[in-house]
């Protein structure tokens, strides 16, 4: 399969750009502009190059031999990721202004994990977590990113590395992970969350994500009603809610899963999804109108989602239930074809410099190589 594809350049006649126009070089320049060294954008360039040309495991040594003949280009490749000091959220909004160039709106912001399996406990963020991949608790990295969704597919665009709060000032500083990157979870979710749309036209787009993966989800969920943005979250049936229209301050919470088990499931049921009427719990939220959206499965088995787009029609939430799904499929593609699992480097800043430069080298291969295929994220 080719990935790197270089068409005769045209003049564009509009301010809109369309596929199979851009050769990679005016891509990366314009991505990359914003670095204040030619050497930093010349290995820029080669790097998302070697990313788009590499099979296989995405080595430094393995990068450097498909775009150059210089026996220093492997070092050159990893001094450039590892400690070259280069600005990743200027090129991170380069990126999202270059998808905005070719006309293509943003139809939602979807947040998704990327488990990284690490070997050691030296790189940034290495923690033992559950990895819902491998079935079992694993040593590795828990990066989040926020995908903008839109005609060609999920499209990664900005990135958070999970720090957790037993990293000590000790293991932070050796690292290099700032001091006021901290937290719980759900915060840097919803930090990396409230970043991309500021860069964007799309700004009121939707949020859509499935929350398993999260353990603090109720905090995040009430987070993300405080903020009034629209959302479509796919949820966990344990997730505790308050049932009704107009819901008591004094009522009992109440989780999904009893929810669907008593009397007031019997709500309006079209095309196989159900539509129940509840609010989260808890002074914070407010009691705002939500809606519980439940798919139940042939096999006995349910999916639930919850949105506070209480006034939208069934057909247009739809399409947002299936973003995290198709989220979830770029992650893959980028772990097998894209080497986001294969960054050798333990610094804070490498890591977020080689995310750059893979969302750099996926979105390229989207925008001017193949369309992403549109999938039915609600299939059994």
């Amino acid at each position: 399969m080719t990935l790197l594809h270089h068409p005769t350049p045209t003049t564009p006649t509009t301010p809109t750009e369309t596929p199979h126009t851009t050769p990679l070089p005016p891509f990366t320049d314009t991505l990359f502009r914003c670095l204040p060294r030619a050497d930093q954008r010349k290995w820029a360039h080669l790097y998302v190059e070697a990313l788009l040309r590499t099979p296989g495991k995405k080595s430094p040594r393995r990068l450097a031999e498909s775009v150059s003949d210089s026996p220093t280009a492997s070092q050159a490749l990893h001094q450039f990721v590892n400690a070259s000091p280069w600005d990743w959220m200027a090129t991170r909004q380069a990126l999202l202004r270059r998808i905005a160039r070719t006309g293509a709106a943003v139809t939602s912001w979807t947040l998704a994990p990327a488990f990284i399996p690490k070997r050691g406990d030296h790189s940034a963020g290495v923690h033992r977590r559950f990895d819902p991949l491998l079935g079992r608790l694993s040593n590795g990295q828990l990066g989040l990113v926020v995908l903008a969704m839109g005609e060609h597919g999920p499209l990664p665009v900005d990135w958070n590395l999970y720090i957790p709060r037993g990293w000590t000032r000790a293991r932070r500083s050796k690292a290099r992970v700032p001091d006021d990157i901290s937290g719980p979870l759900w915060s840097q979710a919803s930090e990396l969350l409230g970043r991309a749309p500021l860069w964007h036209p799309g700004a009121h787009a939707p949020v859509t994500a499935e929350l398993s993966w999260l353990p603090d989800r109720e905090a995040f969920l009430a987070q993300l009603v405080r903020s009034e943005r629209p959302f479509v979250v796919e949820v966990p049936d344990t997730v505790r809610v308050l049932p009704g229209a107009v819901p008591s301050v004094n009522w009992p919470t109440l989780t999904v899963r009893q929810i669907l088990m008593g009397p007031t499931a019997a709500g309006e049921d079209r095309q196989h999804v159900l539509s129940l009427p509840v609010s989260l719990p808890g002074p914070s939220s407010g009691h705002v109108r939500l809606r519980l959206l439940v798919r139940r499965r042939p096999c006995g088995s349910t999916r639930t989602w919850l949105t506070n787009m209480v006034d939208r029609r069934l057909p247009e939430l739809l399409p947002l239930m299936r973003q995290p799904r198709l989220a979830a499929n770029v992650v893959d593609t980028l772990n097998g074809d894209f080497g986001l699992q294969d960054f050798e480097g333990r610094s804070y800043p490498g890591w977020h410099h080689h995310t750059t430069l893979v969302s750099a080298a996926f979105a390229y291969s989207r925008l001017h190589d193949r369309p992403f295929p549109d999938g039915d994220g609600l299939r059994d």
